[in-house]
């Protein structure tokens, strides 16, 4: 990792080529566009190069890879809705068609509300340890220093709180790229 951190191309050609290949049948289960899923892999590892001084910090570096690739997807998924949502709108106010609900656009919403209300769930110092992971990005040692607590209990409140949003996410029927974001690469 320490050489694909230093900018060895080549390192990283043969870190790609491994990687992309567990990669690509994995998102192939839920895209339906093998272009889509070679966009996002592209995507992904792109994204990888431009953070590569990260990498000798990561220690998981399948599920680092992974949750980049699912925000990537997601972030494909709403541009879609979005450009169908802009496609419909212009059908509209052409051909006065009425308004087509979006399938896609409900059930993302849906899963928005669903995790939003499963980390709602959460105890204050869980939700408090998740936020400061999850959306503001920094490591356990790093919350652990700002909350003045151990960074093992950081790490195992933070453990909690994504399997206790996983689980009800899972009970709410919702299938693992939903919450693939939260797989921590620094667990």
């Amino acid at each position: 990792m320490q050489l694909i951190a230093d900018g060895d191309e080549k390192t990283f050609f043969e870190f790609y080529n491994h990687h992309a290949n567990l990669l690509r049948p994995f998102l192939l289960k839920y895209s339906r566009s093998e272009t889509d899923v070679e966009d996002i892999i592209q995507e992904t590892f792109i994204k990888i190069w431009l953070h590569r001084d990260q990498l000798p910090e990561i220690v998981n570096i399948r599920a680092w890879i992974n949750r980049i690739a699912s925000r990537i997807y997601l972030d494909h998924i709403d541009r879609d809705l979005r450009s169908r949502e802009r496609r419909e709108s212009v059908s509209h106010d052409w051909y006065g068609a009425g308004e087509v609900a979006s399938e896609e656009r409900t059930r993302l919403l849906e899963i928005r509300q669903n995790i939003h209300d499963a980390v709602d769930g959460l105890s204050e110092q869980k939700r408090k340890v998740f936020h400061l992971n999850r959306e503001l990005g920094m490591k356990p040692a790093q919350i652990a220093e700002m909350l003045d607590i151990p960074v093992g209990t950081v790490k195992n409140q933070l453990s909690a709180a994504l399997r206790q949003v996983r689980d009800q996410l899972i009970a709410s029927g919702l299938g693992p790229l939903t919450f693939l974001w939260l797989i921590s690469p620094f667990l």
